[in-house]
């Protein structure tokens, strides 16, 4: 389900919707563990993946045929991919911070037969873009801007680099995952866990809701649209069980010293393939989440 509305979201949050967590470090602090990191992105990617389709679309309606888009901190590449399916004779070009990801988004556009279309391009993009990247007509920013020290700034950047007219489109979770059937007792116990990363600041802080409507503005952005994006999956894609098995296996690490201890074993036990309730063994998964996203514009004049 989505719902649209052409002012900025109100949301809870800091000033300048300042956001962290749920997996990668595009902006700084590197990729200690770049496996798992890419397997966690590939699965959401895989169950939740509408998401991509439907804020490609809503760009589709603002720019024709766009010629040039930047995806700012490209990942493993799930949204280059997407934005060169959806724009065939666009040039997508993928920037991040880390040469092991960008890599892997070359080696996954040699294997889709998109790699004449995706260029990878190296960069520290903690306070701005590099110099060499001008008129662009997309700026796509999808989980990646609360990783950067100086989103004004970079946004800022982003600005410049775009043609005027041009369209940014920044998304963000807004609810994290949840697998577990509600009113259950690993249900509630699953709640308690999202609750406890939502109220800590899990790796770094996670507002509620985010927003960064303050700082796209302030960055000289017009917002167009913004649009909250559901994902409500009764009967979810094979993909989910693995998704659920690293989602979890990192909240548990992650919560280790703040879950209490039955919350804990809770989780060891659906974790373990062992065990009759286990998520591999299970046939009652669902999938429940929710994405934001701006659709904002550099104004012609600007």
């Amino acid at each position: 389900m989505t719902h649209s509305h052409d002012t900025h979201h109100r949301a809870p949050g800091d000033a300048h919707g300042h956001q962290h967590g749920h997996g990668h470090q595009h902006g700084h602090g590197g990729h200690p563990d770049v496996d798992t990191m890419a397997r966690v992105l590939d699965l959401d990617a895989a169950v939740n993946g509408h998401y991509l389709d439907e804020v490609a679309a809503r760009i589709a309606a603002r720019v024709n045929e766009p010629r040039t888009i930047l995806d700012l901190g490209s990942g493993t590449g799930t949204g280059t991919l997407a934005l060169a399916r959806r724009f065939p004779a666009s040039q997508i070009v993928a920037l991040d911070n880390s040469a092991e990801l960008l890599e892997r988004v070359a080696g996954s556009a040699r294997q889709a037969g998109l790699d004449g279309q995706i260029r990878t391009v190296a960069a520290d993009l903690d306070t701005a873009l590099p110099d060499e990247i001008t008129d662009v007509d997309v700026v796509w920013a999808s989980s990646t801007l609360h990783h950067f020290a100086d989103a004004e700034g970079l946004l800022r950047s982003a600005l410049q680099a775009l043609r005027p007219g041009g369209v940014l489109a920044v998304i963000e979770i807004a609810d994290p995952p949840t697998f577990l059937p509600a009113g259950s007792a690993d249900g509630e116990m699953e709640l308690r866990l999202r609750a406890a990363i939502l109220g800590r600041g899990w790796n770094g802080g996670w507002n509620e809701r985010p927003d960064w409507a303050p700082t796209i503005t302030a960055a000289g952005f017009e917002i167009v649209e913004t649009r909250d994006i559901d994902t409500d999956l009764d009967n979810p894609p094979a993909a989910a069980t693995d998704y659920a098995v690293e989602w979890l296996s990192r909240v548990r690490s992650g919560l280790a010293d703040v879950a209490t201890t039955e919350d804990l074993a809770a989780v060891d036990r659906i974790l373990s393939d062992d065990d009759p309730s286990s998520l591999r063994r299970r046939d009652d998964l669902v999938v429940r989440s929710s994405r934001i996203a701006w659709i904002a514009r550099r104004p012609e004049n600007s």
